[in-house]
């Protein structure tokens, strides 16, 4: 749980990140947030789009203290390096990592808070925001003779592009982090995996996520026309999958199979595919969990099952596999499916 509501800013830099061969600009003297009105609107645009969901923490392959940001921030918090000095580092750090060519020059706010809520503990922070997306607006100025009207572009505070946020909790596991990442899909995935070097934390909310992957992709790439099943066998699959995750608190994998897979068959095939799976993402799916009703809710639009039949017709499906029928008309050399239902609305 995130609580942001006393949340306030302590201190606030900027810095300038070129593109690959443009060099950055790097600030001697934090921003004056005395001003009650830009330091809500800096707050809410900060904050305001981070949600409860899932956590990360800092990595690195053989020595955590080897992840740059990581090092950084303990020096920070542990009060070893002055705050503008502390930007310097991560901004040159981020300039040094921002190679690929299609990444975006943009400002740096790094940001110090206090009196953040997470998990129900009150902890401080820091907060690294980068803004690459800039839009048009219009900018009136009164002169003596009238005013005056000019075009200028600049950062619209409702949407983040790149952001993290550290707590000063848990150092010992990485600290804790949360990340927004709106990546273009035509650069690397440079903010977590080089920038940050950061992964998801093995918690409910992890397990969660890749129990859901793992079963959209079984439904994806088995229980397909391929190996003989109907879309509508697909449709079925994932509405109980969206409703077994729904319903409970816990996932149990042998009750999972005897609920929505029912088939012995079908559910030898899924552990069979659930090793394969773990093996190629490199994670540890375990046979019972606690359900994270973040990762469930997120995860929505895995289950939105629909029947595509040529150009004419879609069909939603939301569950009750036994109102369906498929069957092929022989006058017509056409396919079909029977629909059975109470009422029409």
């Amino acid at each position: 749980m995130l609580d942001y509501s006393n949340a306030e800013l302590s201190e606030v830099i900027v810095h300038s990140i070129g593109m690959a061969e443009q060099p950055a600009i790097i600030s001697n003297q934090t921003i004056d947030i005395s001003d009650n009105l830009l330091n809500d609107v800096l707050k809410d645009y900060f904050l305001r789009n981070f949600k409860s969901e899932g956590f990360y923490s800092f990595e690195h392959s053989s020595n955590i203290e080897l992840n740059e940001i990581y090092s950084f921030c303990s020096d920070f918090f542990d009060g070893n390096i002055d705050f503008v000095d502390f930007s310097k580092k991560v901004a040159t750090h981020l300039k040094h990592v921002s190679v690929h060519p299609n990444i975006k020059s943009g400002e740096l706010y790094v940001v110090a808070f206090t009196d953040m809520v997470v998990d129900g503990e009150l902890v401080d922070g820091v907060g690294f925001f980068k803004s690459e997306s800039k839009e048009k607006f219009l900018h009136v100025i009164q002169e003596p003779e009238g005013l005056k009207v000019t075009c200028q572009f600049g950062t619209t505070p409702r949407k983040l592009d790149k952001a993290c946020l550290v707590f000063n909790t848990e150092k010992n596991l990485g600290f804790k982090l949360s990340i927004i990442d709106n990546t273009n899909r035509d650069e690397a995935k440079y903010w977590v995996s080089d920038f940050l070097r950061a992964k998801l934390r093995n918690d409910d909310f992890y397990q969660t996520k890749q129990a859901i992957n793992l079963c959209r992709e079984f439904v994806e790439e088995v229980v397909n026309p391929e190996n003989n099943f109907a879309k509508v066998d697909q449709a079925d699959i994932l509405c109980k999958t969206r409703d077994f995750f729904k319903a409970n608190e816990e996932f149990d994998m042998r009750e999972f199979e005897e609920v929505v897979l029912e088939e012995p068959q079908i559910a030898e095939t899924f552990r069979n595919y659930k090793k394969k799976y773990e093996e190629a993402v490199g994670c540890d799916i375990p046979d019972t969990f606690k359900i994270s009703t973040d990762a469930t809710r997120k995860s929505q639009k895995f289950f939105k099952s629909v029947i595509k039949l040529d150009k004419n017709f879609h069909i939603y499906i939301h569950g009750a596999r036994e109102r369906v029928e498929r069957g092929f008309d022989d006058d017509t050399g056409l396919n079909y499916y029977k629909l059975y239902f109470d009422k029409e609305s």
